[in-house]
C-alpha cells in the first residue's frame, strides 16, 4: 500500500485499507478528546471543592480576627472619649490589620494540592496575635467594670 499507483490491489481492498486508516485516526481523536474532557472535568470539580474548603476557613479565620479588631476599636473609642489610658491598642490593631493569608495558614496548607486536615489550624502567629488580642480585651473590660 505504499505505493499509490500500485495496480496489484484491487478497489475494494484499497477502500477497505484507507477506511481502517480513516478510523484509526478518528478513534485516537476522539479517545484524545475524550481524555482531554476528562482531565478538564476533574480539575473544575476539584478547584471547586478546594475552593470552597479554603474559603470556608478565611472566613472562619477572618470572622475571629474582624470581632477582636472591632472590639480594640471600640475599646479605644470608648477610652479616647473618657480620657483614659489606650495600653497597646493602636500596636495590636496595627498588628491584626497586617495579617496576611500566609501568616495565617500553615504553609503546606496553601502549596499542598490535598492539603491533610492537620493543616487546616492555623498559625501559631495567628493563634498568639489572636490570644493576646483577646487578653488585653479582658484586661480592658474589667478596667472598665470597676
Amino acid at each position: 500500500m505504499d505505493d499509490v499507483w500500485d495496480d496489484s490491489i484491487d478497489d475494494l481492498e484499497y477502500e477497505r485499507t484507507i477506511a481502517e486508516k480513516s478510523f484509526r485516526k478518528l478513534e485516537k481523536a476522539f479517545t484524545n478528546s475524550g481524555y482531554k474532557y476528562g482531565v478538564d472535568a476533574s480539575k473544575t470539580d476539584n478547584m471547586q471543592g478546594g475552593f470552597d474548603q479554603g474559603f470556608d476557613l478565611s472566613l472562619q479565620y477572618g470572622k475571629a480576627i474582624g470581632a477582636v479588631l472591632g472590639a480594640l476599636l471600640a475599646q479605644r473609642s470608648i477610652r479616647r472619649k473618657l480620657d483614659l489610658p489606650e495600653e497597646n491598642i493602636d500596636a495590636l490593631v496595627m498588628k491584626l490589620r497586617a495579617l496576611k493569608h500566609k501568616s495565617i495558614f500553615q504553609p503546606q496548607y496553601l502549596t499542598s494540592p490535598d492539603p491533610l486536615p492537620e493543616f487546616e489550624k492555623p498559625t501559631d502567629m495567628y493563634t498568639s496575635l489572636l490570644d493576646e488580642a483577646n487578653e488585653t480585651l479582658k484586661r480592658l473590660d474589667a478596667f472598665l467594670i470597676e
